[in-house]
């Protein structure tokens, strides 16, 4: 039992099995995901049978599932940085995308656009925007660049334009996109881009954004179709919500558990690993081959072209892994190198060779030293040198059980399960630190009790109330873990190699001020069979802001004292304006006017937008100050 223990604690788990599968499990048949992500990589895991023919999506990462990242309002090339707000990726994951639109009976999801702008602008010409709680837009180009992603914030409030669907009186309108397409240079260099305008079709492979609900106040300019997102999204992929993981932590194992359904029987099939991730520069993908969009039919916007940078590095990558689902036995099943990539110039229609596939273009094998976790180095191998590892698993007979667990002694929901115990003392607690009380809570627990190992603890946080499978499963997200490391907020992992009735302690981070959540965990054993889900509440207070000397105008125009642009300003007042005579007494003239100023300016988002133009050459100047 320890062995078992300890082999498992390798493994950062995530359950992913759908709730159309979750009957199937008490058949035994399972399927076991391994495998070892870089940072920041968005990934689909699905399986098709010996023809070909799309069974089920495994999982898929909640960049592309629920924040809607494939079909959102701007040109399919505009620049990124980070958490852009706009530019339909769709080359994030095509050939999944595809794969599961081929699927008999599969729908395509409504194609999502800005309300008025064209798909090439990211500044707004009309009110169309609200309260954006995820994406931002930064209004410092210097540090809106790829060498700063891991360095900047969303400090500054940011309203942004959550979209409307594309209709039929729009393409037949001739709706389009601006594009860019690459043309052979005429003297052997480096391909040109030429601007054109690529019509876009009325429906999309991908969802649209599920973590919006649309805005009912005085202000609020949501188009209606933003109330229907979740809601349409589900109908086309009802399994969304079970399927969609959150970006899991580089360098550490993964593990994805999945059911086989009751009638699909014992064959051969084929599991694909897609994973993607932007901005992964080489020799042969980089933003030189592909700069910033710029046309001279003024179908991109100053900031289009000037903030952000050139996301389109290496293709998404596939590996294919053949497998058999036998009635019982186990049986493993391994790929080292990828089976192809997509195409910028046709994505996902079909996919290339092996030998194009890595940071070094000729060789799969070869890791390029100025790009690591890059090309096939995506997935990591593991000690045998494997990328993917699929595991699968016949009937298995559980051991006798030892009699029932005791009842859970907090609140808990959804019926009990003897073969795994329930989440005792559950709690949740304000972090200690005032400056990070509103994103982070303390989470408290006791371990689970299990009769076969444990495979992880599944952790979500909703809005909404969690009373029973489906709330959690389609309310909650799951929970991220509260750090301030480049790479992000990631999946919390609570440990499973710890004795039952043991205390377990983390933070959940990522989480919004002045919010009211909900909180629900359960524990999930190694043949995919779940314990109650046991839930707790808390309210994050309002966000509190260090201790800083005031730059008020600044302050309403970027929304918030800590804001990078209000930051340098502040520099550069201390080093050069304070230490004079002249440079004080104007310091002491701006007080005395600028914060009834302020507040009189903090609520009109046009007054702010203009005054933001007025400053950024400022900022601009003083970025250049020593």
């Amino acid at each position: 039992m320890g062995l078992r223990f300890a082999i498992a604690s390798l493994f950062v788990s995530i359950s992913a099995a759908s709730l159309a599968s979750a009957q199937a499990a008490s058949e035994g048949r399972l399927l076991t995901f391994r495998y070892i992500p870089a940072p920041r990589v968005q990934l689909a895991v699905w399986i098709v049978d010996a023809s070909g023919k799309f069974l089920a999506t495994v999982a898929l990462t909640e960049s592309v599932a629920y924040r809607g990242i494939g079909n959102r309002p701007g040109a399919s090339l505009m620049n990124s940085g980070y958490r852009w707000p706009y530019g339909r990726r769709e080359g994030v994951l095509p050939i999944w995308a595809h794969r599961r639109a081929s699927a008999p009976g599969a729908k395509l999801f409504p194609r999502v656009i800005f309300q008025s702008r064209v798909e090439g602008m990211a500044s707004k010409r009309t009110s169309d925007e609200s309260l954006d709680k995820y994406y931002c837009l930064g209004f410092d180009i210097s540090q809106s660049s790829r060498e700063k992603l891991d360095a900047v914030s969303c400090a500054s409030v940011f309203k942004s334009d959550k979209g409307r669907y594309l209709t039929e009186a729009d393409v037949a309108a001739g709706y389009f996109e601006p594009w860019q397409d690459m043309k052979p240079s005429a003297k052997g260099g480096a391909p040109e881009m030429v601007g054109s305008r690529k019509p876009l079709p009325l429906k999309s492979l991908y969802p649209p954004r599920m973590d919006v609900t649309r805005c009912t106040d005085a202000d609020c300019y949501d188009h209606a179709d933003v109330a229907r997102f979740a809601k349409d999204a589900r109908e086309v992929m009802p399994e969304i919500d079970a399927i969609s993981l959150a970006t899991p932590p580089g360098d550490v194992p993964q593990s994805l558990l999945f059911s086989v359904p009751a009638d699909w029987p014992a064959a051969d099939y084929v599991a694909f690993v897609e994973v993607g991730l932007e901005g992964d520069y080489n020799t042969a993908w980089n933003e030189k081959i592909y700069p910033t969009p710029f046309s001279p039919m003024d179908d991109w916007d100053n900031f289009a072209e000037f903030y952000g940078y050139p996301y389109r590095g290496q293709p998404s990558l596939v590996w294919k892994i053949p497998f058999q689902i036998s009635a019982t036995g186990t049986q493993q099943f391994a790929a080292v190198l990828p089976e192809g990539r997509t195409s910028w110039e046709v994505w996902g229609a079909a996919y290339g060779t092996p030998d194009a596939v890595s940071s070094a273009p000729n060789d799969p094998n070869q890791i390029s030293a100025d790009a690591p976790a890059s090309g096939i180095d995506r997935l990591r191998r593991n000690a045998e040198g494997q990328r993917v590892l699929v595991e699968a698993r016949g009937t298995v007979v559980p051991p006798p059980q030892a009699g029932a667990v005791e009842p859970d002694a907090g609140v808990s929901v959804g019926p009990p399960d003897d073969a795994v115990g329930p989440i005792e003392e559950l709690s949740l607690a304000l972090h200690p630190n005032p400056l990070r009380a509103h994103t982070w809570v303390l989470l408290h627990l006791r371990a689970a009790r299990s009769i076969v190992p444990l495979h992880d603890y599944e952790a979500r946080v909703s809005t909404e109330p969690i009373t029973d499978e489906l709330s959690f499963i389609r309310d909650g997200r799951q929970a991220k873990n509260a750090t301030d490391s480049a790479e992000g907020a990631t999946l919390l992992s609570l440990p499973i190699n710890v004795p039952a009735g043991a205390p377990i302690d983390a933070t959940i981070g990522d989480l919004a001020a002045s919010t009211h959540y909900y909180v629900g965990v359960r524990a999930t054993d190694e043949q995919n069979r779940h314990g109650p889900i046991s839930v707790a509440e808390i309210t994050t207070p309002e966000r509190r802001f260090a201790t800083v000397t005031p730059c008020f105008i600044a302050t309403a125009a970027y929304g918030s004292p800590l804001a990078q642009e209000v930051s340098v300003l502040r520099h550069a007042r201390d080093r050069y304006l304070m230490p004079l005579a002249p440079g004080r007494a104007a310091v002491q003239g701006y007080y005395a006017i600028g914060a009834p100023l302020a507040a009189a300016i903090a609520e009109h988002d046009t007054v702010r937008a203009a005054l933001r133009m007025l400053i950024d050459p400022l900022v601009r100047l003083a970025h250049l100050l020593p």
